[in-house]
């Protein structure tokens, strides 16, 4: 008789704990509930701060919790395939942007060169050309370089400075004469033409000044060398510089946003394998 009751109790104890567990979970089950209608509603934002509310207001319901991390990476794939959409349709109209502005420009790349590089063709003189002059182009990393073309004199210039009247002005890094990036050749005449290219951000503002005072008169002075007189830019070379410096912002667009895809694409591999 002993043996029954004592059965009966354990029987009891576990009923009623079994019972205060579903009572303890009810409250948690019901903000699942709460996230997965959100989710269904594409509300991912507002479903996923109330799984966040979930797993801190009931730790222990360990059960819920399980399925609210299932539904938190359900959340998350749909996220990433929006991020996927979103990409698509940008890069469809970067991409049409691209295919427009290339007529401007024309692609150079000799023996010499790493990457090629996109030039302006209404704004490319030749080295060799009778005037000094400053260049923009973008490689195919979707780096802007400026060049710059003194002929005359040798000067053994290393920097250069642009202002506008208002006194605003900007100034290159000072680039060494290193046969590379500053070097100088003398023509058969011994004429000397010095060529220093800015790169890598080393043009230190002057692109974006010239760019966003393209309207205004800008003045450029050869500095680091023998002073010789200050030269304005010519329009051409304002328009080259605009032209190129939008080309490379929709380049660095289009990396960015195949970049991103690919986040989101491994992303998703990721979390399909965990659900």
């Amino acid at each position: 008789m002993n043996m029954l009751t004592d059965k009966i109790k354990r029987l009891l104890l576990v009923g009623f704990l079994f019972l205060a567990g579903c009572h303890t979970n009810e409250p948690a089950r019901l903000q699942l509930e709460q996230a997965r209608n959100l989710y269904e509603n594409a509300q991912y934002g507002s479903a996923k701060q109330t799984l966040d509310e979930l797993k801190t207001n009931f730790p222990k319901a360990y059960e819920v919790q399980k399925e609210a991390i299932h539904l938190m990476r359900e959340i998350e794939v749909k996220e990433q395939e929006r991020n996927l959409v979103f990409c698509d349709s940008l890069l469809f109209v970067r991409q049409a942007e691209v295919d427009s502005m290339k007529s401007y420009f024309v692609f150079e790349k000799t023996e010499y060169d790493a990457n090629g590089r996109y030039v302006d063709k209404s704004w490319n003189p030749a080295i060799s050309s009778g005037d000094n002059f400053i260049k923009t182009s973008v490689n195919e990393l979707n780096e802007i370089a400026l060049t710059a073309v003194y002929k005359g004199a040798a000067i053994q210039y290393d920097r250069l400075k642009v202002s506008v009247s208002s006194g605003e002005y900007a100034e290159t890094q000072a680039i060494p004469f290193d046969g590379g990036a500053n070097y100088a050749f003398k023509d058969g005449a011994g004429i000397t033409y010095q060529i220093v290219t800015f790169q890598k951000g080393r043009d230190n503002g002057v692109i974006p000044f010239i760019y966003n005072y393209s309207q205004e008169k800008i003045t450029m002075e050869y500095e680091g060398g023998k002073k010789v007189s200050p030269r304005i830019i010519s329009g051409n070379e304002k328009l080259s510089l605009v032209r190129t410096v939008d080309f490379t912002a929709i380049l660095k667009d289009i990396d960015q946003l195949k970049q991103e895809k690919d986040k989101a694409g491994k992303r998703i591999e990721y979390l399909q394998s965990k659900l």
